[in-house]
């Protein structure tokens, strides 16, 4: 592995395979608590036991809360600061800032930091655009073919548009909890047991967000129509897919075999023990969820195009923006 002039900064909402290590990669906590309880450095199997058995509290109003937190601004100050001091630079590739405040804590750190002069624009932070399986897709594959910022900085915002996650749940108490979907809508679901079809796409004003596709009874079918529309939008110089689950390797194990029986030539990354949603992706999914992440062809959708207006300030900022794609 040849020398990098950086080292990259995520929060724990990137799910990386459990156990993953990179010299030059830093994960930094997202706080997780449920009813007050710290669950941030808690193993999943704990979480996600504790959140199942809060989950059947049949009193919302009454149950314990269940929340999480953007990463502490103080700990992304201590975290950069440790690399800078090491010559290095400092990237924090943030969770998208539609679903979590964290890119906002990372560019009030990197405020802080560039007040001293010594480390004046050595401290970056990228809105990521993803979440889970996705971000660390997208770090990983960033950091085996990079060497130096410049050329970190470029892979990132030349594919971050292009990353691809569709996710599914059987229990909706998450999204209840999270306010995302509307009351109504969700005892309707709960009540006809609808699945969902969901991935990240950008919304007619081109930001990022999740959006609820197709809906059906049988699990079988939406992880199938998932991977029928990976089939048509993967990318060939990026034919390899992650599979993740929070607490339900059965239906990730139901995926697998779809993937494996529709595309047998795609690279398939999955350890059902090892590929987890961590706890700060399970506060937003719950237990129940499953889901997989791919790089997809460029341009596919067109209100990506949208975002990259808003995204262009940033790009430009670190030199990059003249040949958008």
């Amino acid at each position: 592995m040849n020398e990098k002039s950086f080292v990259v900064i995520v929060d724990s909402m990137a799910d990386f395979r459990i156990g993953y290590e990179n010299p030059n990669l830093v994960i930094v906590e997202t706080p997780v608590t449920i009813g007050g309880e710290d669950f941030t450095f808690k193993a999943p199997d704990e979480f996600y036991a504790r959140q199942k058995q809060v989950f059947s509290e049949r009193d919302p109003r009454k149950r314990d809360p269940i929340k999480t937190a953007a990463p502490n601004v103080g700990r992304l100050i201590e975290e950069m600061r440790k690399i800078l001091e090491t010559g290095k630079d400092a990237i924090y590739v943030s969770t998208a800032s539609t679903l979590s405040s964290a890119f906002m804590s990372g560019r009030t750190a990197v405020n802080i930091i560039n007040e001293d002069d010594e480390f004046k624009n050595k401290a970056i932070v990228i809105d990521g655009l993803s979440m889970s399986a996705l971000t660390a897709l997208l770090v990983e594959q960033a950091l085996k073919t990079c060497d130096t910022t410049q050329e970190f900085l470029y892979n990132i915002f030349s594919r971050r548009n292009d990353t691809e996650h569709f996710f599914s749940i059987y229990d909706w108490n998450a999204f209840r909890d999270s306010g995302r979907i509307p009351k109504p809508i969700l005892r309707f679901a709960n009540l006809m047991n609808y699945k969902p079809l969901m991935r990240f796409d950008f919304d007619q004003s081109g930001y990022r967000t999740a959006i609820c596709e197709e809906k059906a009874r049988d699990m079988s079918i939406i992880l199938r129509k998932a991977v029928q529309r990976m089939k048509c939008t993967i990318c060939p110089e990026d034919y390899v897919c992650k599979i993740i689950h929070a607490c339900n390797p059965n239906d990730a194990a139901m995926l697998y075999s779809e993937i494996r029986s529709i595309m047998p030539d795609v690279e398939i990354d999955f350890e059902p023990k090892l590929d987890r949603m961590g706890n700060a992706t399970g506060v937003h999914l719950g237990y129940s969820a499953v889901g997989f992440g791919f790089m997809r062809k460029t341009g596919i959708y067109e209100n990506a195009e949208y975002h990259r207006i808003h995204q262009k300030i940033e790009e430009s900022a670190y030199g990059y923006g003249k040949n958008f794609v």
